[in-house]
């Protein structure tokens, strides 16, 4: 198998693996919303989601959650009937211990975790009641998405993150475009057959031959 045709199937198995991570969030995301939607009607709070639905490139097809009693998001929820335009490191307009929190992929992108995280649970007052849904550190999405800032783990309403640097950003990107470029080097880069030695000229002697005249 050649180069070329190599780095083509790398490629292929490099999107497949990034396109499951991306089943395996919407999968959880549907998943834990209905978990929180159920906490909230156990305990009578309303539920606050963090992230506005229809946001995101893949939430915009298919939505995973819903916008709960009141969706909080940095730019709004247009398309929730409740919404807050509102930074989520900041203090939020809810009482101590009162809501139930889903968030869906949304600390990858702030500018403070503790801060976020912190008033998350300010609000919702213990992890059992914070609901949270991180994008897979492993994903081409943690590390290139617009944005992203953070990558790590969030279990049972707790998180754990680090930065993503930008030594891996230009890692994970030029990874990338190197692969997609050589898998495709055939149609674009121009190649020259090698030069065909010319065929020998017959020869016309014949051994021992005897010339007749007549």
């Amino acid at each position: 198998m050649q180069g070329p045709a190599i780095a083509g199937v790398v490629l292929v198995g490099v999107l497949a693996l990034e396109g499951l991570g991306a089943w395996l969030r919407f999968s959880e995301r549907s998943s834990l919303f209905a978990a929180a939607v159920a906490r909230a009607k156990a305990l009578g709070r309303p539920l606050v989601v963090i992230g506005d639905p229809d946001a995101g490139m893949h939430t915009r097809l298919a939505r995973a959650y819903g916008c709960g009693d009141v969706c909080v998001d940095l730019n709004g929820c247009p398309l929730c009937p409740v919404a807050i335009a509102a930074d989520i490191t900041k203090p939020l307009p809810f009482a101590h211990n009162s809501v139930v929190v889903f968030v869906s992929c949304v600390f990858e992108y702030v500018n403070n975790v503790e801060a976020a995280y912190a008033e998350l649970l300010r609000v919702a007052g213990s992890p059992e009641n914070l609901f949270v849904v991180a994008v897979q550190p492993w994903t081409i999405t943690a590390h290139l998405y617009p944005g992203a800032s953070w990558a790590g783990h969030a279990v049972n309403g707790r998180v754990a993150f680090a930065p993503v640097p930008t030594w891996r950003k230009v890692v994970y990107g030029a990874g990338l475009v190197g692969l997609l470029g050589y898998a495709t080097s055939p149609w674009w880069w121009p190649t020259s057959e090698p030069a065909l030695a010319p065929a020998p000229t017959p020869s016309l002697e014949v051994p021992d031959a005897q010339l007749v005249s007549g």
